[in-house]
């Protein structure tokens, strides 16, 4: 294609130009593949593909899909599944964690035209995406993990058995210190999302598969003349191939350089071909299937589950039904980190993503939280929680000695979690019993309200995310709430911090 100014670019490999590492990070990322490749589109796929179709194909596309089990590496000390079954699908809900890998090993042999492996040995990941399916598997959220993020990376050890020590850093480090493994232990401890799978991809596949499409439509508001990335377009919407789509994603010197605008134009190309998947009928066809899934699967590593037929099958069979605006990309809100302004920390409205994740309550319904009454649970039959998943601490604040353990013996009985007796003093005299619940965990404590007939129920920022009962009498009646479990969530009574998402039928131009 030509220029904006009619000179005919380079032809060499797009986005092939490289700076030295070491340069500020929210300007210059080194050799950083930020889009979704392969697999993660695959994924978002799946949601129209019939299942005859889709499972033929992958049966045939299989092979090319290489397995690792890193569970050993992952340790025992992993977060417990928060987010309950759905009543109507009869799944839970699926975390799969997603990583790019620049490595120039690549399996097209194409490595040498983005520096090689001898100029750039092993691997680093720019790219880190959490895909959350949700139980009803009526909606997906992608969530964008930004590189530059100041967080505390545990110990770990890698596939060869080098050890690092626990400390904090740049979330992506941990993918150069111990691979996917040390990823996922990061996600885990600093989210408390339970990871279910997880996919390594590099970019070799890439151009293919956006050719497999047909080409994608971008949306960028002014010209790119960028010679480092060898990427020349005019500016408004326009049909890009697997080339040109590979520099678009990669460019680094337009919009204001930073990491975080990358995600936002990646996430809008993401937004493009799903559009592009869901308004044509090239999945119909087996020739142009198999091209893609093709091009989709030859360059990724997955855990041995998601990597067999019957897993992809599944998930295949699960997400057929789910509509293009029911998948929604979400980035980790950040503000600038305190110790250095060119990397970002996570703020209070990352903590509500997370428990929304956790909870199996994201969606495009719940990017932008609002404030409104949970349901009484003393006149309502419908509980959001299922008291398998809520932890309850007991204490005794004024009834007979030993009420405390009895109760949670009750709780126990009916399903709950226990959570340790104690004494302590009553927040409310006048109550028998009070509960008391953290941030995001009010529709917990109205499952656990309900068990005791509709008790009062009170937030208490304090207790992060527990629930605790408060017992001033021995006249106390637990009662099984289990049936009553809809798994449906309802807006907590307390405002919430609130971010922003793209929904992938939103305009790419927006």
């Amino acid at each position: 294609m030509s220029t904006p100014t009619g000179q005919e670019p380079p032809r060499d490999v797009p986005g092939a130009g490289r700076l030295a590492r070491g340069r500020h990070a929210s300007h210059a990322h080194g050799t950083a593949y930020k889009l979704l490749r392969g697999f993660l589109v695959a994924a978002v796929v799946l949601t129209v593909l019939a299942t005859g179709g889709g499972v033929y194909a992958f049966y045939r596309l299989q092979g090319n899909i290489q397995a690792e089990d890193i569970t050993d590496l992952l340790g025992d000390d992993r977060p417990s599944d928060e987010a309950t079954e759905d009543p109507t699908t009869g799944q839970d809900a699926v975390n799969i964690l997603v990583m790019g890998s620049d490595t120039r090993a690549l399996s097209d042999g194409s490595g040498d035209a983005y520096g090689g492996e001898a100029a750039d040995p092993g691997a680093r990941s720019d790219t880190t995406v959490l895909v959350h399916l949700a139980a009803d598997r009526q909606s997906a959220t992608l969530v964008s993990i930004p590189r530059d993020s100041m967080v505390d990376i545990p110990a770990c050890t890698a596939s060869d058995g080098t050890t690092t020590a626990a400390h904090k850093g740049q979330f992506n480090s941990a993918f150069s210190e111990g691979g996917a493994a040390c990823t996922i232990k990061t996600v885990e401890s600093t989210t408390g999302v339970l990871v279910d799978h997880y996919v390594v991809v590099d970019f070799s596949g890439f151009r293919s598969m956006i050719d497999a499409l047909g080409g994608v439509t971008i949306c960028t508001p002014e010209d790119i003349e960028d010679a480092k990335a060898n990427l020349y377009l005019p500016a408004g919407t326009q049909q890009v191939d697997g080339e040109t789509a590979l520099a678009y994603a990669r460019v680094r010197y337009i919009g204001d350089g930073s990491d975080l605008s990358r995600i936002n134009r990646q996430q809008a190309l993401m937004s493009s071909i799903v559009q592009k998947v869901t308004s044509s009928q090239m999945l119909l066809r087996p020739d142009q299937l198999y091209g893609f899934l093709n091009a989709a699967t030859s360059s990724v590593t997955t855990d041995t589950e998601l990597a067999s037929l019957s897993q992809i099958a599944s998930l295949a069979q699960s997400l057929q039904k789910m509509p293009s605006d029911g998948v929604q990309f979400v980035t980790v809100p950040t503000e600038p980190y305190t110790a250095d302004e060119n990397r970002v920390q996570w703020t209070d409205a990352a903590d509500t993503l997370w428990a929304q994740i956790r909870t199996d309550t994201a969606g495009p319904a719940a990017a932008t939280p609002t404030a409104s009454a949970t349901a009484d649970p003393s006149t309502s039959s419908q509980l959001l929680v299922a008291p398998s998943s809520i932890s309850v601490q007991v204490l005794n604040v004024g009834a007979p000695a030993g009420t405390a353990g009895t109760v949670a013996q009750q709780l126990a009985d009916v399903g709950f979690l226990g959570g340790g007796t104690g004494d302590g003093q009553a927040t409310d005299p006048g109550a028998d019993v009070l509960v008391r619940y953290g941030t995001d965990r009010a529709d917990s404590a109205n499952t656990v309200a309900a068990a005791f007939g509709g008790a009062e129920t009170r937030l208490d920022p304090s207790l992060g995310r527990n629930v605790v009962v408060e017992v001033a009498s021995a006249d106390v009646t637990v009662t099984d709430v289990r049936s009553r479990v809809t798994g449906t969530e309802t807006p907590s009574a307390t405002p919430s911090p609130t971010f922003t998402a793209r929904v992938a039928s939103d305009d790419i131009c927006a």
